[in-house]
């Protein structure tokens, strides 16, 4: 029997778009808000690394305190789209000011510009929750059917992934052009205007299905139903874990400026471009700006077709087998490109570097994806256990496990850059010049996308075994859960008869 089909192809495409918007702002945060501190800015990288950190302890309360505010909301609305509307133009402002280099107000002493720094970036992560929180949240109410909300996450989340790849195309360009504080400036205002404006699609464009007639919720009840949703502190503790799946995309920056030898050559007309030099020291046919927007697209190829496979491996596997499947992929794919190495064959060995890109990409793909299908699941759970959907705290888990393995997967990249010796670039006659690392400091770049990664995608699957709402249980919920809003419209029915 075919299942009623509750979300319409504009609320597809309004979603998506919105998720498209959104993306461009996070990515530019995510990917290059660590090397705008420690290049543009000159804050050491474990000065910068810390700085992340601390903004994600503070996250830990930020993100679950906007979960209960959106529990608690309604409106004629609904519980999340009021906040889809005014939150942009916050976001908008955060960014602009996240790229803001604090010399361009004066301040260049050390200490000014990392406490600018702190505020800024913890500005950015509040005005962002707001959003970020009741956006995924609402994935969870457009429909009751599971199968259905899984293919429009999924969809979702190939907006979000081909909307993170624009930052990685215009960045390295405005950064070239117009040097390192000129060029992130204008970046965040640009992206930070037009995604945040794209970004309104989500409002105008979707209506809540799932919708609880209930009193509202207290906080002590709302904390009760996330620390007794077994399944969903499970999952987070693992997704925590595998941080790391992340780190291709965090330390993509270094890895395209840093990784291999450049030349600068000088165009006729002046214009200056620094070439990839093969490991036998010919000049390759890219630029190291380029090689970073080349760098992401091959991980956007290994994850988009990841993504669109998910909801078809839901037909014959679980969401915990396709988990644990992808990461010890991942875990193979990483620790052979380690022994290979990315300087071992020759001119071949940047051609076979972006081949395993896109094999790494896989894991990343399917994980993006399938942890807002386990939290949707997670709120299904809580929902037959305790009769409340406690969507806004079970999805600020899942925005805070996005930004937590951003932070931790950030960390590591400045902890180990640390460690390695990485020479950030010096300033010459007003210009920030990009220096030329160690082969040690190269050798351990390399550890950030192979063995460091594989670590964190063995140790994810440790806590999955023990994630038991799958198989018939799962099923028998389901079918418990579907009688019980059966039951509670009756009950609503007759209410209004009366």
């Amino acid at each position: 029997m075919e299942k009623t089909k509750y979300i319409a192809k504009t609320e597809y495409a309004s979603f998506t778009s919105s998720a498209f918007g959104r993306s461009m702002i996070y990515t530019l945060m995510s990917t290059f808000a660590l090397i705008f501190f420690t290049d543009a800015v000159g804050i050491a990288p474990t000065h910068a690394g810390t700085l992340i950190l601390i903004a994600r302890i503070f996250d830990a309360i930020n993100d679950p305190a906007m979960g209960i505010v959106v529990d608690k909301t309604q409106t004629k609305w609904g519980k999340f789209r009021p906040y889809l509307l005014f939150s942009p133009i916050i976001i908008a402002i955060s960014t602009c000011l996240l790229f803001l280099s604090p010399i361009y107000l004066g301040i260049v002493e050390y200490g000014g510009k990392l406490a600018f720094c702190y505020f800024t970036y913890i500005l950015w992560g509040m005005c962002f929750t707001v959003q970020d929180v009741p956006f995924w949240s609402l994935s969870s109410a457009i429909s009751p059917n599971d199968g259905e909300r899984s293919n429009f996450i999924s969809i979702a989340r190939i907006g979000s992934t081909i909307g993170g790849v624009v930052p990685t195309l215009a960045v390295p360009i405005l950064t070239d052009s117009l040097g390192l504080e000129k060029g992130y400036l204008i970046a965040g205002i640009v992206f930070g205007c037009i995604g945040s404006a794209i970004s309104l699609l989500a409002f105008f464009g979707t209506r809540e299905k799932l919708i609880l007639q209930v009193e509202p919720k207290s906080i002590k009840d709302i904390f009760k139903g996330f620390v007794t949703n077994k399944p969903l502190l499970i999952f987070i503790g693992a997704a925590l874990l595998a941080s790391t799946v992340v780190m291709a995309q965090t330390c993509a920056p270094y890895i395209s400026k840093y990784l291999y030898n450049t030349e600068k050559v000088v165009s006729d007309s002046g214009i200056v471009s620094y070439y990839i030099l093969y490991p036998n020291g010919a000049r390759s046919f890219i630029t190291k700006g380029t090689f970073l927007t080349v760098l992401s697209l091959m991980v956007g190829i290994g994850m988009v077709p990841a993504m669109l496979l998910v909801p078809l491996a839901r037909k014959k596997f679980s969401l915990k087998q396709i988990y644990i499947a992808s990461m010890l992929f991942g875990v193979v794919v990483s620790v052979i490109l380690y022994f290979i190495g990315y300087d071992k064959l020759g001119v071949a060995s940047i051609f076979v570097l972006l081949f395993f890109t896109i094999l790494i990409g896989i894991p990343l793909g399917v994980f993006n994806c399938i942890t807002y299908n386990f939290v949707a699941d997670c709120t299904d759970y809580a929902e037959w256990k305790d009769g409340q959907r406690i969507e806004g705290v079970s999805f600020a888990a899942q925005t805070l496990i996005s930004k937590a393995s951003a932070g931790v997967a950030t960390l590591i990249t400045s902890v180990v850059l640390e460690l390695i010796h990485y020479v950030e670039p010096i300033e010459e006659a007003g210009i920030k010049v990009e220096q030329v690392q160690s082969v040690a400091t190269r050798d351990g770049l390399f550890l950030m996308i192979t063995l460091i990664p594989a670590a964190g995608m063995l140790l994810t699957c440790i806590p999955m075994i023990f994630f038991d709402y799958t198989g018939k249980k799962k099923e028998k919920i389901k079918a418990e859960l579907e009688e019980m809003r059966a039951e509670r419209m009756r009950a609503q029915n007759t209410e209004v008869a009366e």
